[in-house]
């Protein structure tokens, strides 16, 4: 089900970390890619497996922003970012850092 967000709003996904970390790895997720993302997930860059849907039932258009906070790990910076579309294609970022990037943009 996708929500009728205007370009460029922000949209709350997820899971709060408790409060002396919260926010130090959020960021804002950019879609610039031409296409629906259905699916993101974030992961500390030396785990072997994603974090769960951070979407959720939502789904972030073409030109539109949502604002990210996930449960993190105060002892991480680096991580994976990865967005699958509505045309069934992922795409990865590979150690981005969280502690210094505020805004993540996905372009194909």
């Amino acid at each position: 089900m996708r929500l009728g967000f205007l370009p460029g709003a922000l949209l709350a996904a997820a899971l709060l970390a408790t409060p002396a970390l919260a926010g130090r790895q959020d960021f804002t997720l950019i879609n610039r890619t031409g296409h629906v993302i259905v699916t993101l997930s974030v992961s500390p860059s030396s785990s072997n497996r994603w974090g769960p849907d951070l979407l959720g039932r939502e789904v972030l258009a073409n030109n539109e922003e949502a604002s990210v906070s996930f449960d993190n790990d105060e002892e991480h910076c680096l991580y994976d970012i990865r967005v699958t579309y509505d045309d069934g294609t992922a795409n990865d970022e590979r150690g981005v850092n969280l502690c210094e990037v505020s805004f993540v943009e996905f372009t194909r």
